[in-house]
């Protein structure tokens, strides 16, 4: 069975719905079920910021400031709430640090290396790029780097990158989300049928994932 997400990695509730996603997955397929479960995850690209200007950063707090009428006590306020609710998941969500950009080009690696059989690996990896050590993720030079640490060729993955080889399946991934309707990240389509918004308990997950199996042609 297959679950396609929708997410951008500069969104921490997608960061979060990945955790939340891997225990569903996990509960879903443990040895305590009789029948041989097997789960497929593919993420597909959604910009939450697609007119920020290529390689040109900024704070997440200026962003919130500049963007979306809070003060600087409120937005302060809102990123260390967050940051708690990433800690309970164990993530480290280094906001202070976190460098916001346009995330084309990171949406393009996750592509070549899912071209590659490790796009999990990379989802991950710029996760914890953008998140917990304050790399720009839209930088040529940093993406490389990424790609070679999941094992990858980074100077080809620069060249691909350079080249655009893969924005048309960024776009293409943009382009469903519309024929889906969904307008915020992360989301979840289980089976092909069943969307999930937003972020949701491990166990609503598991639960969904349950229907989906449930409702299936034996042996499919």
């Amino acid at each position: 069975m297959k679950i396609d997400v929708w997410a951008d990695i500069m969104c921490p509730w997608c960061y979060m719905g990945k955790r939340r996603l891997e225990e569903a997955v996990q509960s879903f397929t443990s040895t305590a079920h009789t029948e041989h479960r097997r789960i497929e995850v593919e993420f597909h690209s959604f910009e939450l910021a697609p007119e920020l200007p290529p390689g040109q950063t900024q704070s997440v707090l200026d962003f919130n400031v500049a963007n979306r009428g809070m003060t600087p006590d409120q937005a302060a306020t809102l990123l260390e709430q967050i940051t708690e609710r990433g800690r309970g998941l164990g993530l480290d969500l280094n906001f202070d640090t976190a460098l916001l950009t346009n995330t084309s080009r990171a949406h393009q690696l996750i592509h070549y290396s899912k071209a590659h059989g490790k796009q999990l690996e990379a989802e991950e990896a710029v996760f914890a790029a953008y998140f917990t050590e304050g790399r720009n993720v839209s930088d040529l030079e940093q993406l490389g780097q990424i790609a070679e640490a999941i094992g990858l060729d980074r100077h080809d993955a620069v060249r691909a990158l350079q080249a655009e080889e893969h924005l048309e399946g960024v776009r293409a991934d943009q382009a469903a989300a519309g024929s889906y309707g969904i307008r915020s990240v992360p989301f979840f389509v289980i089976d092909g049928k069943y969307g999930l918004a937003g972020l949701q308990d491990a166990s609503v997950m598991t639960g969904a994932l349950d229907k989906a199996w449930s409702e299936r042609a034996p042996h499919t």
